[in-house]
This record gives C-alpha cells, sequence and structure tokens, in this order.
C-alpha cells in the first residue's frame, strides 16, 4: 500500500498495519459500517454496545476513555441506552461509591447485531482469499496479538520499576 507522503516507518508490515488500524478506527469507517445496522442509535451509543458485548461491565470512566469521549457525553449516551432497556446500572462490586454499567437481555441481542456485521465485513474483506489463506492470516494475527501484550507487560512492569522524576517548573 502506498501512502501519500510515504511511510515514516522502515518496516513494511508495521507500515501497513498502522494504515489499516488507522482505517478502520477512522470515524468515517467506523460510520459507514454502523450504517448496516438495522437499529437507529448514534455511532457512539453502538459503540458502548461493542465495548459491553466484549468487555462486560464497566465504569462509565473507563467507557468515556476508551471512547476518547467526556464524561458528560458518556452520560448523555448512557442515559438514553438505560431509558431504552439496554443497559442497567449497578454499584460496582470493587468500590461501593463507584458505578457500572452492563447490557440488560435486550442489549446482549443488539450487541450481538454489532458482532455480525463485523463478521460480514471480515467476510466481505477476504471474499477472494482461500480459506487456508483466511486461517493462516488468522494465526498470524493471533501469534502477533500476543506478542504485543507479552511486549505491553514487559514495558509496564519496566515503567511501575523505574522511578518518577518530579515535574518542576523549570521542565
Amino acid at each position: 500500500m502506498t501512502e501519500p507522503h510515504g511511510s515514516l516507518f522502515d518496516s513494511e508490515l508495521l507500515s501497513n498495519l498502522s494504515e489499516l488500524i488507522t482505517r478502520l478506527n477512522s470515524y468515517r469507517f467506523q460510520a459507514a459500517h454502523a450504517s448496516r445496522l438495522s437499529n437507529e442509535f448514534d455511532f457512539t451509543s453502538n459503540r458502548v454496545l461493542y465495548l459491553l458485548g466484549t468487555e462486560g461491565a464497566s465504569r462509565p470512566s473507563v467507557l468515556a476513555a476508551q471512547l476518547t469521549t467526556g464524561r458528560s457525553n458518556i452520560s448523555k449516551v448512557l442515559k438514553r441506552l438505560e431509558s431504552d432497556g439496554l443497559i442497567v446500572s449497578s454499584v460496582d462490586p470493587a468500590d461501593s461509591r463507584a458505578t457500572v454499567v452492563s447490557l440488560t437481555e435486550k442489549g446482549v441481542a443488539f450487541s450481538h447485531e454489532v458482532f455480525t456485521i463485523g463478521d460480514d465485513m471480515m467476510g466481505e474483506l477476504t471474499a477472494e482469499w482461500s480459506a487456508e489463506e483466511a486461517e493462516q492470516f488468522s494465526a498470524l494475527l493471533a501469534r502477533l496479538n500476543a506478542a504485543a501484550a507479552a511486549y505491553e507487560n514487559r514495558l509496564s512492569s519496566a515503567m511501575k520499576q523505574r522511578p518518577r522524576r518530579k515535574n518542576t517548573a523549570d521542565d
């Protein structure tokens, strides 16, 4: 794949992966993809259904961070989804001062449609691939994902052990 300004990476693999991730995460792609849903929810509401369907119950602040939106926006989205009977709020079992939201049975059914169109999309994107190519690509992605998780854990451990530098006015 050729980028208009050339790749900033020496690694062709990283360049292609970066371009794919950017495209899949772009608002344009996500909004066009979500337009295939039969529900009439906005983009952010469908992303909440997806996240709760894949990751389970979550604090509103965590959802806001994952969606890179503000707390007031996520609060409005969650109120709409709750009034539609798709999510329910409850006390966080880990901290009784906080709340978590989770899908209701109706919400689970709605989130399944999000997953179904994802499967349909992948079928379209790989329609010209052989079954063997798709299996091989999936296996390689699983290996890359495991390596990325190990890398993240290794760096996170190193960060915890490194002394933090204090911020001063001179910095």
